[in-house]
């Protein structure tokens, strides 16, 4: 198994430390500037790293291709890599250490992958109404709802430009439309691959291309699952991992509950961060069986504490975790989930994180910003991606 790394992710677990060596995958995109470090073993030569190419083939199944090698820099005790992607799309790379014809053996610690590009800070939201959609409390109409939606986004993010917001329904998609009939609610199916919608991003008019699509479904076919995006998924250009999933109501072991403007406002904001590459401020047991990594027990920022007692609450269960993972371009499905999961009484006031917009749970009483660092890194990312 290969373990993948994001740009300026700082939460970076243990497994890939340990695995750096002998090859960890790493997410790249076109012109994008990015360094590789690692505290230096002085018991141990200096290492080159190799990049590699992972690539589909006719077959259906992956290939590799040799891209480089690097010399390290040494600053301040780092082992420090540099690279440039000159690759056209965002690409799933590869890499190893090696010394002497072989793998690397010093100790490889606190590595950090970091990324820089030089698009722009602006962003365009494109909201997608999907199927019948009932009316929502707190809004009149879809136009309602996405000024409540650019309102929100300008309030949050703060480190980007929110140009504009549009509005497109999935029944007037110009290519796509006859599947989406206006007259049938629409129930996404649970996060994996190939399930989220991702046909209806990079929606084909003048102005819409390259804004964050927003698609609006009935539910989301997952017992207390708000929403969904693939963690940092990086694209706004169309194709895999192109959209951001939000239901208008949730299932529950009872039926199903409508929710609020607010909330679909609050859920679109907090799925969009995973979208740019934030992990939840505490991760779920789901979240440690996607990862492959219990060592992962928060997002890695410093300024976002995280709740050791929601691991325990019951709102999430251990076992449940589906890893949806495709090795030639990985991807984690991350969930947002309702505060009534289960029917568990659990005491958000107890989880000192639960005020960031990254918490896992949605409640009146949580979520309401982004932390300085969390900020730092949305723009870092927004400015990686090609749009």
């Amino acid at each position: 198994m290969l373990f993948s790394m994001f740009p300026n992710d700082p939460g970076l677990g243990d497994s890939i430390d340990a695995n750096l060596s002998t090859g960890v995958l790493m997410i790249v995109h076109p012109d994008g500037l990015y360094t590789l470090s690692f505290e230096v073993d002085s018991a141990y030569e200096a290492p080159k790293m190799q990049l590699f190419r992972i690539y589909s083939n006719q077959n259906g199944g992956s290939g590799i291709s040799k891209v480089e090698t690097v010399k390290p820099q040494v600053v301040g005790g780092r082992y420090v890599f540099t690279f440039v992607c000159e690759e056209n799309e965002k690409s799933l790379w590869a890499l190893t250490l090696v010394e002497n014809n072989d793998y690397y053996r010093g100790k490889t610690r606190n590595v950090k992958f970091e990324g820089s590009g030089k698009y722009s800070n602006h962003l365009s939201l494109n909201l997608i109404p999907v199927g019948l959609i009932d009316p929502i409390e707190g809004v009149d109409g879809f136009d309602d709802l996405s000024r409540l939606l650019v309102q929100a986004f300008r309030k949050s993010y703060t480190s980007f430009v929110i140009d504009t917001v549009y509005v497109n329904y999935a029944e007037n998609h110009p290519t796509l439309g006859r599947k989406y009939s206006p007259d049938r609610y629409w129930r996404a199916e649970s996060p994996s691959k190939g399930t989220s919608l991702s046909e209806l991003g990079n929606w084909p008019a003048k102005g819409v291309t390259e804004a964050l699509d927003i698609v609006l479904v009935h539910r989301i076919d997952e017992l207390n699952v708000l929403g969904f995006a693939g963690l940092f998924a990086a694209n706004l250009v169309g194709g895999d991992e192109s959209t951001v999933i939000v239901g208008s109501h949730v299932l529950t072991t009872t039926g199903e509950r409508a929710l609020s403007a607010e909330e679909i406002v609050k859920v679109a904001v907090h799925e969009t961060g995973h979208f740019f590459g934030l992990r939840h401020t505490t991760s779920t047991w789901e979240d440690l069986e996607n990862y492959h990594d219990l060592s992962v027990l928060e997002d890695g920022f410093e300024d976002t504490p995280y709740c050791p007692d929601l691991l325990t609450s019951g709102l999430y269960k251990k076992g449940e975790g589906k890893a949806s993972v495709d090795y030639r371009m990985p991807y984690y499905g991350v969930k947002m989930m309702d505060s009534r999961a289960y029917g568990v009484a659990f005491n958000e006031s107890d989880c000192p994180d639960a005020h960031l917009f990254m918490f896992p749970v949605s409640s009146e009483k949580t979520m309401t910003e982004f932390s300085k660092q969390q900020l730092k890194v949305l723009k870092q990312n927004l400015t990686l991606i090609p749009h």
